[in-house]
Parts: structure tokens; sequence; C-alpha cells
């Protein structure tokens, strides 16, 4: 199925075309370039009244966030931190099996439901560590690759169909960033999917292969395409989220989850020791391709490594997100998400009103 209401425009020169009619004439739109628009009468008090819960995937997240599983932002610690706080830490998948299993051991999930890892789509590698995981009762399992329109994903799914089964697992796959990689997954029956390519803050595939939309662009097709399919799927927001109204922004589109990469990494929970450097906190963040990650044999071309400040404990961190959402709700006048998202409108910004809505200081 093509995607629905996406104009082509014929660009030509001479007479002659040169490949330029399959562009687009609609605009890739980011964030930066929507504001929700304050169009309600609001009869809330208080914005401690806003419920910023959310059900997904068969929990009941106090806030719908989700952490990264890369390396310097989801182990064991931050999982069981988020868990605590009524959200989701994925932990990721660059470590042996062993490794990953002792970080689900040494901060005691228990039989937590909010307990999630990922693996990859080696058949032979990671059918072993899906087992293994499973084993120990992880019952949410992220396929953890960065093209989530790839074959080798099919291929995966039908060999584990018995685990998924026997298990009741839900699975989260992606990335994607079209309406027909979107409905590609929803054939393929996974449970959620992430939504967003080259717009992380350590992610270069934009840079290096051409590749990516702007990612309201993404959450827009792949909302549509799970629209037009009548799926239950849930989209996740993944990528391009640095202040709590970006994410206000992803859910009032329709995202069911977002997931923080950047905004976690650096805080005391992220994987890594805190480094000092002139004077300063630092802690180490990089992209799930990055040469760090290279060095455990991992061929990828496509992420960066920095340092970032040291930002003291996560519990703030999603503090700081909840009230900024439930801010954004009291505009709308809405106690729930779901009210936030059918109350929801939006406007284009201009580069002028984008920096005139910022902090002048």
């Amino acid at each position: 199925m093509k995607s629905k209401n996406i104009n082509i425009a014929e660009i030509s020169g001479n007479g002659t075309t040169f490949g330029f009619e399959k562009i687009s004439e609609t605009y890739s739109l980011t964030y930066e370039d929507i504001s929700l628009l304050p169009d309600q009468i609001s009869g809330l008090e208080h914005r401690a009244d806003c419920d910023t819960s959310a059900d997904f995937l068969g929990l009941k997240l106090g806030l719908p966030v989700i952490a990264s599983p890369m390396n310097t932002v989801c182990g064991g610690r931050m999982a069981k931190t988020l868990s605590d706080l009524k959200c989701l830490g994925i932990i990721h998948r660059f470590n042996s099996v062993e490794e990953q299993i002792n970080e689900i051991l040494n901060y005691k999930f228990g039989k937590s439901d909010n307990l999630s890892a990922a693996i990859g789509i080696s058949i032979k590698k990671d059918t072993e560590r899906l087992q293994r995981l499973t084993d120990k009762g992880v019952k949410i399992i992220c396929l953890d690759i960065a093209n989530g329109g790839s074959k080798m994903i099919e291929h995966f799914l039908d060999k584990i169909q018995n685990k998924i089964r026997e298990f009741e697992l839900k699975i989260i796959a992606g990335n994607v960033a079209s309406y027909e990689t979107t409905e590609y997954l929803i054939n393929l029956g996974v449970d959620a999917i992430r939504v967003g390519i080259g717009n992380g803050a350590m992610c270069s595939t934009s840079i290096k292969s051409g590749i990516g939309i702007g990612q309201v662009d993404a959450i827009i097709r792949s909302l549509h395409a799970r629209k037009n399919l009548k799926s239950k799927v849930k989209i996740i927001a993944d990528g391009g989220i640095s202040t709590p109204g970006a994410m206000c922004k992803a859910i009032a589109l329709g995202c069911d989850a977002v997931m923080f990469g950047r905004v976690l990494a650096g805080s005391e929970e992220a994987p890594g020791e805190v480094l000092k450097y002139n004077n300063q906190r630092w802690k180490k963040y990089c992209g799930s391709a990055s040469f760090a990650v290279k060095q455990e044999n991992k061929n990828y071309i496509e992420g960066e490594e920095s340092l970032v400040a040291y930002k003291g404990t996560v519990v703030k961190i999603i503090q700081e997100y909840k009230e900024g959402l439930q801010s954004s709700m009291s505009y709308l006048n809405s106690r729930t998400i779901n009210e936030f998202r059918q109350k929801a409108r939006f406007v284009k910004l201009t580069n002028s009103a984008f920096n005139e809505r910022k902090p002048q200081v």
C-alpha cells in the first residue's frame, strides 16, 4: 500500500527529468516547526489534577517514558529506577547475555512486569539470548536494529513465534520513518513500533547515509498507517526529544510513549563512571553504533560519542518531564492523556515565531 496524500513535485530541465520528480512537495516537520494551540478554556484548578498515566503493552505507566536501549543510557540500575517510577527501561544488548542477565539479577526486579530487554536479530546468537532472558522473566523484548524495514526481522520473528506464544511476549520493533515500513511491521504482528531515523542526538545516520526525515513527519506517517490498518499497535516516538515541550507534542500527536536517550544520559543511574574534567562532572554518552560500541566488534558507522554534563538522579528528570506534560494538559483543559490528544491542535511556526517563543536571556 502506498503512502496517502503525498504530493509529488515534477521538476525538470529542458524537458528532461533526472529523477527529481520523486521529490515530495510536503514539508518534513520537526518538533521545533510546530506548537500546540492553547484554544481551550481550562476549568482545572491545578496542573496536579492532570493524570499522566497511560496503558502500554499491559503496563500502567505513570508517565509514558521509555529509556533507550543504549549502552550509556539503560542498564539494570536505570531500568529498575524507572520501574519504581512507573516508567520503562529497556536493558541494552551491547554485552554478553550473561552480563545482560546479571543486570537483571543484580537489581532484584523480582517478578516485575516493568522488565524489558533488547536483543538483535541474529538467528544463531539472539535466539539463545531470547531464551535466556525469558527464563529470567523478561516479557517485553525489543528487537534493537537501525532499519525496521528489513526482511531480516520477518525471518527472525518466524523463528521465534513459538517462544512468543509460550511466554506471551510483547515485541517492540523498529526503527521506521515511513508509512510503508510501519505498515510492514504492523503486518508482522509486532506490539509496538519505534518511530524515528536519523534524529537521535548521537545518531549520524542522516549525515552519513542521507536517510531520515523530520521526526514529526515520521510520526504522522506512522500514525496514518496505524489508522488506515485499524491497528492497535503502540507507536513510540524515538529521537529528537530534548525538552519536556517536545515530549508533550509527541504525545499530543498521538504517540503512545516517548523514548529518551540523551535526556537520561549523564544521570546517576545511567551506566558508566562519573568523570571529572575542567572542574566539572561528566558522563560518557555513545550512539549505539559509535566508536565505543565498535570496540565490542560491532561494525557500524552511524553513531557518535561525547561527554554530557552530570545530571544527578533520574528521579528529578522524570519529575520535570511529568510536570511539563501536566502543564501542557492543563492549558488544554485535559485531565487524561486521551482527552489531551483529542483536544490538541497545532500551528506551524516560522523561524521568527520559534525564536520569539524562546526565553530571551
